[in-house]
C-alpha cells in the first residue's frame, strides 16, 4: 500500500517550473534566428510597463533591412537613374513580455531606430497551470496505552479549509486484562495557512 502512495504521488504531483539556463543563438535553414538566451533576474524593459503588469521577458532584435529604396532626393551615383541608396545601418527593435493583473499576457515593442507603426501579438497556446491537488485518501495507524486503530482517512482541499474523516478499527485492551474491537469515525476541519 505505502507503495502505491508513493508511485501515486511520484505520477500526480504537481511539477516545479523548470529553470531556464544559458543558450546560444542559432540560425536555423529558413534564415530564421533562435536568439540567445541569456537569464538576467535585474534586466529592465526599454518600455514603460502598465501599471500592475510584471515583465516576463525582455527582447532586442537587431534588423538588417534588405533594401534601401530611393528618396525624393537626388539619385546617388551608380549605374542608371534612381540608383539604390547605400545600405542601411541595422534597426534595433525592443520588446517585452509582460503578465497583466488578469494573467493575461502582453506584447510591448518600442525602438530607438524609429517609431513602431504596428505589429500584432498572436497567443497560439493557452497558459497552462499546474494541476492543483484537492484530495488526498490514505491509511492511519495510531496506538495508544489502551490499544491501537487501523483507519482509513479522506481529506479535501476547499477554498482556505482542510475538511477530512476517518473511519477505522480499533482493538482496546483493558487494564486488567481481555480487550474488545470496534469502529470509531472522526471529522476534521482545518485551516491552510
Amino acid at each position: 500500500m505505502a507503495l502505491g502512495w508513493m508511485l501515486g504521488w511520484m505520477l500526480w504531483r504537481p511539477k516545479p517550473p523548470k529553470v531556464e539556463t544559458y543558450a546560444p543563438e542559432k540560425r536555423q535553414s529558413d534564415g530564421s534566428l533562435v536568439l540567445e538566451r541569456k537569464p538576467m533576474s535585474d534586466a529592465k524593459p526599454a518600455q514603460q510597463v502598465p501599471k500592475g503588469a510584471r515583465v516576463e521577458r525582455v527582447v532586442q532584435v537587431q534588423v538588417q533591412p534588405r533594401n534601401a529604396t530611393p528618396t525624393a532626393g537626388p539619385a546617388t551615383p551608380g549605374p542608371g537613374p534612381g540608383s539604390a541608396l547605400s545600405e542601411l545601418p541595422p534597426v534595433t527593435v525592443d520588446l517585452s513580455l509582460v503578465r497583466m493583473p488578469d494573467q493575461s499576457r502582453r506584447v510591448i515593442a518600442s525602438s530607438p531606430d524609429g517609431a513602431i507603426v504596428g505589429g500584432v501579438d498572436i497567443p497560439v497556446e493557452a497558459a497552462r497551470q499546474a494541476r492543483a491537488l484537492k484530495w488526498a485518501a490514505g491509511y492511519e495507524f495510531a496506538r495508544s496505552n489502551w490499544g491501537k486503530s487501523h483507519s482509513i482517512v479522506v481529506q479535501r482541499d476547499l477554498g482556505p479549509l482542510r475538511l477530512g474523516g476517518r473511519v477505522g478499527r480499533v482493538l482496546l485492551t483493558a487494564p486488567i486484562g481481555g480487550a474488545s474491537t470496534g469502529t470509531e469515525s472522526a471529522i476534521s476541519v482545518m485551516a491552510r495557512f
